[in-house]
């Protein structure tokens, strides 16, 4: 039995199940990267477990590419974990909330049914409950196709869910033929800083342009998150930001809210805000998202305003 029936737990929900006996493992997972080594060091979950995304991931040119599914295995066997456990992961304390959503958009795309994000690490250290500090090992996965140490964790091809993302083609039509086509409409959000949507801040490589996909609307992370700790908004909250930000459709069903950032990481963010308000149609993640299209398009096909 799961303890938690929401995606989304708070820290007090999580330290009470990790006091009770649970008929499965919870697992406290964190999104780790070698930056973040430090802030893991002074906090993290006791018991933890340290998913590496820099090595799980598939070689692009485009940064932090979702890994292919038997990567993703082989890393999932590598720490240890069952395809029975209950996830909880949950981001440094340092950044409040950022890699979180995409690992567990990430664990659920290869079919992990228990998949949960703390809200969040600040948030349960301010309340002062029980942490680990001290060393963090990180074991190396490797950039293996096989099955981990043991080869304990499997992903079958018919347990992806392929659904939950989108690739350029299908982004590139959708963009060129308008919002509506065979009765369904698509909305683009975009879940990066206001001034690189716009095109007016430049991105971190001066030789890629700035701006945005046409029709896209702007939903950035920031505006989904408290600002003291960094912590997901309320349902209620979130859907006033998306409502003003008009970014929701009406409730028939007939929209695909189409994901994507700078690369692919804080579009999972707007992922489990629209799951949260309970938004109907699908949703799909640009995986490849801003650093895939400004390489990849002509310039009719990025806006600036």
């Amino acid at each position: 039995m799961n303890p938690f029936t929401t995606p989304l737990i708070t820290p007090t929900e999580y330290h009470n199940a990790t006091l009770t006996p649970q008929s499965r493992r919870i697992i406290p997972l964190a999104a780790y990267r070698p930056t973040l080594h430090a802030s893991f060091e002074s906090y993290h979950l006791p018991g933890s477990k340290f998913f590496p995304l820099d090595q799980i991931t598939t070689p692009s040119p485009y940064p932090t590419m979702l890994p292919t599914p038997s990567h993703f295995a082989a890393g999932m066997s590598a720490l240890g974990i069952q395809k029975s456990d209950i996830l909880v992961i949950y981001d440094a304390e340092e950044i409040g909330t950022y890699h979180a959503p995409r690992l567990a958009f990430m664990c659920e795309l290869f079919g992990h049914r228990h998949v949960h994000v703390l809200n969040n690490l600040r948030a349960y250290v301010r309340l002062g409950l029980p942490v680990g500090d001290g060393e963090v090992v990180v074991g190396d996965v490797g950039r293996g196709e096989g099955g981990g140490e043991g080869g304990g964790y499997i992903v079958d091809e018919g347990e992806v869910d392929t659904q939950r993302v989108i690739e350029f083609e299908e982004v590139r039509d959708v963009v060129l033929r308008g919002r509506e086509q065979d009765g369904k409409r698509a909305r683009i959000l975009d879940a990066r800083i206001p001034g690189r949507f716009r095109g007016v801040q430049a991105e971190m490589d001066p030789a890629l342009r700035s701006g945005h996909m046409p029709g896209a609307v702007n939903v950035p992370l920031a505006r989904l998150l408290n600002e003291q700790e960094g912590s997901i908004l309320s349902p209620g909250e979130l859907k006033r930001v998306l409502v003003d930000a008009g970014a929701l459709e009406d409730g028939d069903g007939k929209v695909e809210y189409i994901l994507t950032c700078n690369s692919g990481v804080t579009a999972a963010a707007l992922d489990l805000a629209l799951r949260l308000v309970g938004a109907k149609g699908t949703r799909r993640v640009y995986d490849g998202s801003w650093m895939e299209w400004t390489r990849r398009v002509g310039d009719e096909l990025i806006e600036v305003s």
